[in-house]
């Protein structure tokens, strides 16, 4: 398992991807909107740090790229890249940091998480998110107020215990047993839930205190 594989380590250096967004000076360089990232050489970079040892490669869910709000993220839909990078690597984990779960149907992010996980032999881990920019939501026809419940929901499937579940004979195919799900931040739950619930926390940067 993916998870054991990082926890066998007792300190471990991962990468965010992409490793090609310099965009201190995009508008000399390129003509890029500031926070879209030149990917040229995306491939051969994550290559790189996979060679020399980094433990994961963290990618972000970013469907719209919204220019009040910041960047774009890596650009690419998460799992068809994580699906490519599963075939470009051979030791690195990889992980999303993090998939938006109320703007995606839970069954098909359980079908791409399994078909990333039995790709990448056991590289995922899956980390979700409730999702931190409204103007998404309307374009999804997803009330955004809502999106804490709509996450325990998805949560609940994604480890195998769905609101409707599937009938007898029926599967999800590729088979997995199961995959590290991680959340970034509390996703407008209380701590206790996810110290219940998860198998690990992408934290924001804070105070030892607050951690």
């Amino acid at each position: 398992m993916s998870f054991d594989k990082l926890a066998q380590k007792p300190f471990s250096i991962g990468v965010e991807l992409p490793l090609d967004n310099d965009w201190a000076h995009f508008n000399q360089q390129s003509n890029q909107s500031f926070g879209i990232p030149n990917l040229a050489n995306h491939e051969s970079r994550v290559q790189l740090a996979d060679e020399l040892g980094y433990a994961a490669a963290w990618v972000r869910d970013v469907p719209i790229y919204d220019p009040k709000f910041g960047d774009a993220a890596q650009v690419y839909e998460t799992f068809s890249y994580l699906g490519y990078l599963a075939a470009k690597t051979k030791n690195i984990l990889l992980g999303t940091a993090a998939v938006v779960l109320p703007l995606r149907q839970p069954w098909l992010v359980k079908k791409a998480a399994n078909t990333v996980q039995a790709l990448s032999n056991d590289r995922l881990i899956l980390g979700v998110a409730s999702g931190d920019r409204p103007i998404e939501y309307p374009l999804f026809d997803i009330d955004f107020a809502s999106r804490g419940e709509q996450l325990r929901e998805s949560v609940s499937l994604l480890k195998g215990a769905p609101k409707r579940p599937l009938e007898a004979g029926q599967k999800l195919l590729p088979e997995v047993k199961n995959f590290p799900l991680y959340v970034a931040g509390l996703a407008q739950q209380s701590p206790q839930w996810v110290g219940e619930n998860m198998d690990g926390w992408l934290a924001y940067p804070g105070t030892p205190d607050d951690h």
